[in-house]
């Protein structure tokens, strides 16, 4: 093989390899069906929580609550992702997220709930909740916000609060619906949960730039034929 084929060849491997470097760097994870299991890979811990199935939508709601927001104890769901044990050198450098959890409003009970993020799972940081709602209306939580305050770190912490209170509330099951956690629909499968972390290396220079790859496949391809001149 001669000289340039040879660096052409050292190009093509260099291009090929820094897009596979790059995707690592990407954490994705998104769901639907709250029932199935990938959809509860991360969780570590529930509490006051049950998983409800209400003509075509699944959903996690609280178990019981009572009549007042003051005196309810909310369901909780907590999600705890470990990069760093995933294998992720780098901190978190972007965090997008998106969480389908609605309040409803009726006669029998309301909801409201409230999304938090941490990075040790003790220091909570409040990121969004559901704004009020009207008499038979609903709405999603509020606008995602300070995520960039988790930054910087490689544990990722979600908990989720799901408060339902009202006349009727204290009794459970269907009474207790007006609080959701990734509400899915059978029939429209739509994404309930979905989380994109990148993580960067703040120059450091594990993921070589394109052009230091090529650099190096060149170099590697000069000493090559440096030897065989030898």
């Amino acid at each position: 093989m001669n000289i340039f084929k040879r660096i052409m060849l050292a190009s093509a491997v260099s291009m090929t390899l820094f897009p596979i470097l790059a995707q690592s760097s990407v954490f994705e994870y998104s769901y639907g069906d709250p029932y199935l299991a990938p959809s509860q890979t991360y969780i570590t811990e529930t509490s006051n929580l049950v998983l409800s199935q209400e003509g075509v939508y699944n959903y996690w709601k609280p178990g019981v609550g009572t009549t007042t927001l003051a005196t309810t104890t909310p369901g909780v769901i907590t999600q705890h992702f470990d990069f760093a044990a995933m294998g992720y050198a780098d901190p978190m450098s972007n965090i997008s997220l998106g969480i389908f959890m609605p309040a409803f409003h009726w006669s029998y009970s309301q909801g409201y709930n409230v999304l938090y993020g941490s990075n040790d799972g003790v220091s909570w940081v409040t990121l969004a909740e559901t704004p009020p709602v009207a008499y038979a209306g609903y709405a999603n939580i509020g606008p995602i916000t300070g995520l960039e305050s988790l930054l910087g770190a490689s544990d990722l912490w979600l908990k989720a609060e799901l408060y339902s209170y009202g006349p009727s509330a204290s009794h459970g099951g269907a009474m207790t619906n007006t609080a959701q956690f990734a509400r899915y629909d059978t029939d429209l499968e739509n994404t309930t949960f979905n989380l994109s972390v990148s993580f960067d290396d703040d120059g450091a220079g594990s993921i070589p730039e394109p052009a230091s790859l090529v650099l190096m496949g060149l170099g590697l391809v000069g000493l090559a034929f440096r030897r065989r001149r030898i």
